[in-house]
């Protein structure tokens, strides 16, 4: 077919075809879609402004225990911890307890080696007790398993805060019924804080669960 000028146009080779179909290809590969990109976008600046998780915590590790019919909750996970401590039979080990990636971890203070791992979906009660046989701290963890189903108490005796030698506790003076007093307050109190604390993470972490799964 003739154009105006004279010039005839023929039809595009092969290899021009084959180019441009490629590049037609890698092009409706490589750009997802304008939605797909938009929540990406979402997502990331919601990360950006998430506060980052700082639960990181030494603690000893005194008991795990599994519900059953002899153990139903925790105030049975107590009395067993108090038989067991008055034979002399806990055998607790220093760790660190914290939130990582989503999971409740615990890690060898010494080597960081990961011990044990819970989802944090998985955390369904905190306790803080006070003045448990000779733990004065104990912040208790419920978790439920899947393999075999069930739910495990997790016992951990928590760092006193605020205590210094020699002038008291906290800096306080007064008696020695007093600075006892005081001692299993502050105790309660870091227990209650890492309650506290795991408590808003889990919260944080089942929210965005149902949020993404009715996305």
């Amino acid at each position: 077919m003739g154009d105006p000028f004279g010039r005839w146009s023929g039809p595009p080779s092969r290899g021009e075809t084959e180019d441009s179909s490629h590049l037609h290809r890698s092009n409706s590969f490589a750009r997802p879609s304008g939605k797909s990109i938009y929540n990406q976008r979402k997502d990331y600046s919601q990360s950006l402004l998430k506060p980052q998780s700082n639960f990181q915590h030494h603690v000893e590790h005194l008991l795990t225990m599994r519900l059953d019919r002899d153990i139903r909750n925790t105030d049975d996970c107590l009395a067993r911890l108090k038989a067991l401590e008055a034979q002399g039979r806990v055998w607790g080990q220093d760790l660190i307890l914290q939130v990582k990636n989503q999971e409740l971890v615990l890690s060898d203070v010494e080597s960081k080696e990961e011990l044990e791992s819970y989802p944090l979906g998985s955390v369904r009660d905190c306790s803080a007790l006070l003045d448990a046989c000779s733990y004065d701290s104990v912040l208790a963890i419920s978790v439920q398993e899947q393999a075999p189903p069930g739910t495990s108490v997790l016992l951990f005796q928590c760092d006193r805060i605020g205590v210094r030698q020699g002038t008291g506790v906290g800096g306080w003076g007064g008696g020695a019924a007093h600075q006892g007093e005081r001692l299993m307050a502050l105790g309660l109190c870091q227990a209650q804080t890492l309650k506290n604390s795991l408590e808003k993470l889990v919260k944080q972490c089942k929210e965005e669960q149902h949020q993404y799964g009715h996305r």
